[in-house]
């Protein structure tokens, strides 16, 4: 591992960290993309996340010391995804030395934290935009290469959008609080197992369990359960709920920054694929943002040739406006 240089102080981050962290990292993005790509409440959620510990996980290198007054030049993290072998690592600094100590120490700590939770190897992920050369050619050089690369996509919208009606035998529950229906935590837990069973195979997916999930996003604060829309199966005679076969998860994410909603997963249920129920859901996304004020909408989306998922949504008018490539490695855990 790489030494601090002489000169500066380091520490581990607390949530009242969120706004210094926020500005480095802000400028940072700006420096290096020519825009922040990073809001306060990207930060708040990041440092509140289950799986990251803030007594190990992360590490805030100051000028000077670490005293109030010293200025803020680096953050670095790393941090697990459920009980996998999956540790996501990322640094922020325009200080070479201090992003070199940085860039190695996280690396060290993802190897940590695989070895603690059982895994003799480590398999490291960071998700780099792709104008951010300086830490592209760094990781090269530290033996990582491009696993997958995500397209960030957004539609706008110029007033109210109509939603669309459900397609013919199927309806839609939402797990508000609010819902008409009476069980929303059924209705969230059907979007669960729909999530999973259409992302098993997809790039870097993690099998969590019901509580795991919900607890992850119920802690974030761009986060509602009326964002939470799932498609079941029309009821019976009988009035029952029929089936869950298709879900999408809308998030305030980009709400601050550009005044977006964002759909953070749209999945289909391997069995009903390709009949349209993607598409639908899409577009009732679509109108949900545009009826809450919001400008447009974004998702991102793996760019894998193997899924169609792409092509939808280019042919539902999204455009593509930024590209972050996933860099991924693999070590031997430390134990």
């Amino acid at each position: 591992m790489s030494t601090l240089p002489q000169g500066y102080g380091v520490r581990r981050a607390t949530e009242a960290d969120a706004q210094t962290i926020h500005s480095l990292v802000s400028a940072y993005q700006s420096a290096v993309t020519g825009r922040p790509d990073y809001t306060l409440e990207d930060v708040v959620d990041e440092l509140a996340e289950p799986d990251f510990d803030l007594t190990r996980d992360g590490w805030l290198v100051f000028e000077g010391d670490t005293s109030p007054d010293s200025r803020l030049v680096g953050w670095g993290w790393a941090c697990r995804d459920g009980d996998s072998d999956i540790v996501n690592i990322d640094v922020f600094s325009s200080d070479d030395e201090v992003a070199a100590w940085l860039w190695a120490t996280v690396q060290v700590r993802a190897a940590e934290i695989a070895g603690a939770l059982g895994h003799s190897m480590v398999t490291i992920d960071a998700g780099i935009h792709r104008g951010n050369l300086g830490s592209a050619a760094r990781l090269a050089g530290d033996d990582f290469s491009i696993a997958a690369t995500y397209h960030r996509l957004r539609i706008d919208h110029s007033g109210p959008i109509p939603a669309p009606s459900p397609p013919a035998g199927f309806v839609v529950r939402n797990a508000g609080a609010d819902s008409p229906h009476p069980d929303t935590e059924s209705i969230r837990r059907g979007g669960h197992a729909v999530y999973e069973a259409a992302s098993a195979d997809h790039f870097g997916h993690v099998t969590k369990p019901y509580a795991a999930w919900a607890q992850g996003l119920a802690v974030e604060t761009v986060h509602d359960w009326s964002y939470l829309d799932v498609l079941y199966t029309a009821g019976g005679p009988a009035g029952d709920d029929g089936e869950p076969v298709a879900m999408v998860l809308r998030s305030r994410q980009f709400v601050p920054d550009e005044n977006c909603g964002y759909v953070r997963e749209l999945a289909v249920r391997p069995d009903r694929q390709a009949r349209g129920l993607g598409r639908f859901l899409l577009r009732y996304a679509f109108a949900a943002d545009a009826a809450a004020g919001y400008t447009g909408t974004i998702l991102h989306v793996d760019t894998n040739p193997q899924r169609p998922a792409l092509g939808l949504y280019l042919s539902e008018g999204m455009r593509p406006i930024e590209v972050i490539d996933i860099w991924r490695r693999t070590a031997p855990a430390i134990r």
